[in-house]
C-alpha cells in the first residue's frame, strides 16, 4: 500500500514566499557577500517552513523560466510598498497556480507527484524492489523509478518505463523477448539481464548477459553482453564496450564516482537521498570527485564531499543540506 501523500505547505503566507523568492533571486543573479551568506543560513535555519519555502522557490525558478522576469520586477519594486488589492489578487492567482504546480511536481521530490501515484509500480528515495511482470521475467527497480504495465496484442506483456532505472531479468527458460518502452524508443531483451536507465530525457541501455535489440527513430542496434547504447537527446549511438566492473553498481548497494563533476555527483545522490543536497554556488559544480558510497550509509556522503572538495556544509530542517563555498574563499 502506498504511503499517504503529505500535505502541501501553506501557500497563503505571502511574506514567507516573497522572502524565499528574494533569496533565490540573490543567489541566481549575484554573488553573496560573507554577511549575506550568514544571513541566508540564519534565515533558512529559522524553521522547516523557511527551508521548504526556499526549496520550493528554487524549484519553481528552475522549472518555470517565465516566472523569473516577474519575480525580479516584483523584487525590485517591493521595498516600502504595500500590497494593493490588485497585487493581492495577483498573488492569490500565483498561489493557486503554485498549489497546482506543487501537486503535479513536488519541490525536490519531497512527496509523490500525481504521476507517481498513477504509476502501476514506483519506488521512493533510496527504495529498491523486485516485481514479477510476466512468466519468468522480473524487474529490479532502482530508486525513484516509475513504470506502467502494457498488454500489447503483438508483443504480449510489456513495460513502459516512465522515469528511473530498471534491470530486466529473464530466466533461462524464457523463450520470448521482453519489451520495455522508454522515451520514444523500445528495447527488446533476450534471455538474460539488461539494465535500462531513463533520466533527463536520455536512455542508456546496457546488456549484462543474453542479448538486446534497441529500436529508436527507425534506427536499430543489436547488443551483446557487455555492450551499451544511448539515445534520447542525441541519435542512437553505436554499441560501446562496457567492462564488467562498470556494470550498474546500485545492484551491489554502492554508488561509484571516478573523477566526476560535483554537480553530477549531487544530482545522482539526490536520487537516493530522502531530503536534498543543494549547491549554493554553481561554480563549485565543476570540482572533480572520486569516491564510493554505500547506499545504506549515505548519511556520511555530505561530510565526505566536504572533506574531498573543501566546501562548507550547512544542515537545515527537512533533510536539506547546503553545500557552499567556504567563507574564507569569498
Amino acid at each position: 500500500m502506498n504511503p499517504a501523500t503529505p500535505p502541501a505547505p501553506n501557500l497563503d503566507d505571502d511574506a514567507l514566499q516573497l522572502e524565499a523568492q528574494a533569496w533565490v533571486i540573490r543567489l541566481k543573479t549575484s554573488s553573496l557577500t560573507e554577511r549575506q551568506a550568514r544571513e541566508f543560513r540564519r534565515w533558512c535555519g529559522r524553521s522547516q517552513a523557511h527551508a521548504t519555502a526556499f526549496a520550493q522557490a528554487r524549484e519553481v525558478w528552475e522549472a518555470l523560466p517565465q516566472t523569473r522576469e516577474q519575480w525580479t520586477q516584483d523584487f525590485q519594486m517591493r521595498q516600502g510598498r504595500r500590497h494593493s488589492p490588485a497585487r493581492r489578487a495577483f498573488l492569490g492567482g500565483v498561489a493557486a497556480c503554485g498549489a497546482l504546480y506543487l501537486v503535479a511536481r513536488p519541490p525536490m521530490q519531497l512527496w509523490p507527484s500525481l504521476a507517481d501515484l498513477r504509476a502501476d509500480y514506483r519506488t521512493g528515495a533510496g527504495e529498491q524492489r523486485r516485481v514479477e511482470v510476466a512468466e519468468h521475467v522480473w524487474l529490479d527497480m532502482n530508486t525513484r523509478t516509475r513504470l506502467n504495465l502494457r498488454d500489447d496484442p503483438h508483443l504480449g506483456r510489456a513495460v513502459e518505463l516512465l522515469d528511473g532505472e530498471i534491470e530486466v531479468r529473464q530466466a533461462g527458460m524464457s523463450a520470448a523477448a521482453f519489451t520495455v518502452f522508454a522515451g520514444t524508443g523500445a528495447i527488446q531483451a533476450f534471455n538474460g539481464r539488461t539494465n535500462i536507465r531513463y533520466l533527463d530525457s536520455e536512455v542508456c541501455v546496457t546488456c549484462l548477459s543474453g542479448g538486446a535489440l534497441v529500436d529508436y527513430s527507425g534506427q536499430r542496434q543489436t547488443l551483446e553482453a557487455g555492450q551499451q547504447v544511448v539515445y534520447g537527446r542525441r541519435p542512437l549511438s553505436q554499441p560501446q564496450a562496457v567492462p564488467q566492473p562498470q556494470a550498474p553498481s546500485w545492484r551491489q548497494g554502492r554508488l561509484v564516482f571516478d573523477n566526476v563533476p560535483l554537480s553530477d555527483v549531487v544530482r545522482e545522490l539526490n536520487r537516493y537521498w530522502a531530503g536534498r543536497l543543494i549547491l549554493t554556488d554553481d561554480s563549485l559544480g565543476g570540482s572533480r570527485v572520486t569516491a564510493q558510497f554505500t547506499l545504506d550509509r549515505l548519511d556520511e556522503a555530505p561530510e565526505r564531499i566536504r572533506n574531498a572538495c573543501g566546501v562548507e556544509l550547512t544542515r537545515l530542517p527537512g533533510g536539506i543540506v547546503l553545500l557552499g563555498r567556504k567563507s574564507a574563499d569569498r
